[in-house]
């Protein structure tokens, strides 16, 4: 009887009998001591900057990458230890999981060649099952990526997270300029408005503003720009409600890719013809070319009127004299340039990744994904924030500066925001050459109500991605 005591009490005080493993369900899997530093490091240019680098697991050459791992049970769930990636893009948004790619048993190292993801036949036996053609190059791929902004991810994927990091900068720089700008022009119109002194011009007749060209080029730049904006955060917010609804307007999810990538190589056919069109007019010395009076070219005096309108702002000084172009003005024109050619350029390097892989690794399809997301977030930000504040939310233009699409301006408005241009066109003797009657009522109405719809939309995208930024992907 003592002794069956003994083992009772020996029985409780050493736990079920167990797997120790199993006790230890919430072991980390992506702990640091379980990796080791990648004994094949490559001094290649593209191995320095790419993923190849990295440490790897010690596990990593097993045909068994469980034994001995702790907290491991083979009736486990793989995303039971394994938690967020589920947030990849290949788990998350087509049917591939987990097993589809991993499928040996025991679950061989991705190191080892038993294992289907082995470096010499993972394109063949996984990404080309998807993918027809994959390479060698497109495996190089990183499925599960690293959190870009990582301390960690600066040596792992060095590419990766200076790309991120030089976005991330570029756009913090873009806001801490606008941010407290606009803010600061909004409470100076206001005040403006509210002094009994103050008169706002009176009506006058209108002059072309804009040539046809000119209104055509932004009327498509507008409306791709709004399409791919709304594919684009389908594309991004995917696994949320306001993502499945924007997607929805084209069908589903694959409706509003591939409505994305088409209006994308539209919209770079538009740039292309742009540029034609500005070599055009520097060639036939019109004044809208590179060097001409009407250039959107910065000049030195660009950067005294930017000066200048911060004193107005802040009270010290009388309104600045712009020529044709205000400094914002020819700030969002090259801000356009820039913005298309980021995210041209990673938007066809993700066009087709199997393309790509031929000529580049396949990691380069990561770095041209956060470039690309990084720069169109940036651009929507500015477009629906300060461009439509300029143009649309500051009192002065409220509810709509709609010239830009049927091209006649007030003569008295612009006197009072652009005097120098319309004292050169007096000077010219070309302001009545320029006089020009305003369109319909029923067109004006036409024009208003796209501009307004145009606003509209941007604020709802803006404030559907701002509400649901945490599920970002």
């Amino acid at each position: 009887m003592r002794g069956l005591w003994i083992l009772l009490i020996f029985a409780v005080m050493s736990g079920p009998s167990v797997p120790a493993s199993v006790q230890a369900a919430d072991a980390d899997p992506d702990a640091p001591e379980l990796f080791m530093a990648n004994p094949d490091q490559g001094s290649r240019f593209w191995d320095r900057i790419g993923p190849a680098n990295a440490p790897v697991r010690k596990n990593s050459t097993k045909a068994d990458v469980h034994r001995g791992v702790e907290g491991f049970a083979h009736a486990r769930y793989c995303l039971s230890c394994h938690v967020g990636q589920d947030k990849n893009l290949h788990y998350a948004r087509t049917d591939v999981q987990c097993k589809t790619c991993h499928i040996s048993r025991p679950l061989a190292g991705i190191r080892n060649p038993a294992a289907t993801m082995f470096s010499e036949h993972r394109a063949e036996k996984v990404c080309a099952e998807c993918h027809q053609g994959a390479t060698l190059s497109m495996a190089e791929y990183v499925i599960h990526e690293p959190v870009p902004f990582a301390a960690s991810t600066r040596s792992a994927f060095p590419a990766l997270f200076w790309s991120a990091w030089t976005m991330v900068i570029l756009a913090v720089g873009v806001f801490a300029v606008f941010a407290p700008y606009v803010a600061a022009w909004a409470v100076r119109e206001v005040r403006l408005i509210l002094k009994p002194a103050t008169q706002m011009p009176a009506p006058g007749p209108h002059i072309e503003r804009f040539s046809l060209t000119e209104r055509l080029f932004h009327t498509v730049l507008a409306i791709c720009f709004m399409v791919l904006s709304v594919t684009g955060l389908a594309w991004m917010f995917i696994e949320t409600g306001f993502g499945q609804f924007l997607a929805s307007l084209f069908g589903n999810y694959q409706g509003a890719i591939w409505a994305h990538r088409w209006v994308g190589l539209v919209l770079m056919c538009v740039f292309v013809l742009h540029l034609f069109y500005i070599l055009h007019m520097a060639r036939r010395q019109d004044p809208g070319g590179l060097t001409g009076p009407d250039s959107l070219v910065w000049k030195w005096a660009d950067f005294r009127a930017f000066w200048h309108h911060l004193k107005w702002l802040a009270g010290m000084a009388e309104h600045p004299a712009f020529d044709r172009w205000a400094w914002w003005q020819k700030f969002d024109y090259w801000a356009v340039w820039w913005g298309t050619l980021i995210v041209g350029v990673t938007g066809l390097v993700m066009f087709d990744p199997v393309l790509t892989s031929e000529y580049l690794p396949g990691w380069t399809l990561n770095v041209a994904r956060w470039i690309h997301k990084i720069e169109a977030l940036l651009a929507m930000a500015h477009i629906f924030i300060v461009h439509f504040f300029i143009e649309s939310y500051r009192p002065r233009a409220f509810p709509l500066n709609d010239h830009v699409f049927h091209g006649a301006a007030d003569l008295e408005t612009l006197r009072h925001e652009h005097p120098e241009w319309i004292a050169r066109l007096e000077a010219d003797g070309r302001v009545d050459e320029l006089i020009v009657e305003q369109p319909p009522r029923a067109v004006q109405a036409v024009y208003f109500l796209f501009g307004v719809a145009m606003v509209a939309l941007g604020v709802f995208l803006l404030i559907g991605a701002a509400w649901n930024f945490s599920s970002l992907s």
